[in-house]
């Protein structure tokens, strides 16, 4: 799946303006509920804006004059170290931008550097727990021939009416042990568990 799937287009976005007064920034940023917004000059993203960090460049500044310093343009406070992506991006590559750079949004921009959107946390995670079937049933089980057990595995689930959303391979690090990790839906999933087992296999984990 690709970025354009989950990202929140431009036209449903609350922006702001170089120009904008970092008052004013801070008065959407509270009356959205954000913790930030992106700042887009032209079409073009030039950065992101928090209330935080126009809060801590205030104090750090030595300036007593709130309502002064607030008057300064969302210029000045703009941090734009931030690496925009395209939309054709890969979900998993997008997780990683977010693990590896503890960003609240990513920009997504065009073949000419416009600015299309942002991708969310919320949105990149809800996407992942659907695909990954996070909230059905697990099983699992280990194993030492992941090949040799796995179309088994399939085929007992499938015959007792289960249908598999996901699976995941772990190695245990012990003895050559492995775990597979089994998400699936079923009517019922306690008779899918007692046959694998009938069927020699070792389940480590049924969580319901």
């Amino acid at each position: 799946m690709r970025v354009r799937a989950i990202m929140t287009p431009a036209k449903e976005l609350k922006v702001l303006q170089p120009t904008d007064s970092a008052k004013d920034a801070i008065q959407l940023i509270e009356d959205n509920g954000f913790l930030s917004l992106p700042v887009v000059e032209n079409k073009i993203f030039v950065g992101f804006l928090s209330k935080q960090f126009i809060y801590d460049t205030f104090f750090k500044s030595g300036n007593n004059d709130i309502q002064t310093f607030l008057e300064k343009p969302v210029g000045e406070f703009l941090f734009n170290k931030v690496d925009a992506v395209t939309p054709d991006l890969l979900i998993e590559e997008a997780a990683d931008i977010f693990f590896k750079n503890k960003r609240r949004f990513i920009p997504v921009v065009g073949d000419q550097n416009e600015f299309l959107g942002i991708v969310t946390q919320n949105s990149l995670f809800g996407i992942l727990t659907k695909i990954y079937g996070l909230h059905d049933p697990k099983i699992s089980i280990l194993t030492d021939d992941f090949k040799g057990v796995l179309t088994k595995i399939a085929e007992t689930i499938s015959k007792n009416d289960g249908n598999i959303t996901n699976i995941a391979l772990l190695d245990t690090e012990v003895m050559g042990i492995q775990e597979i990790s089994i998400r699936l839906e079923g009517k019922d999933i306690d008779r899918i568990v007692k046959k694998l087992e009938e069927k020699g296999f070792k389940v480590r984990e049924f969580v319901k």
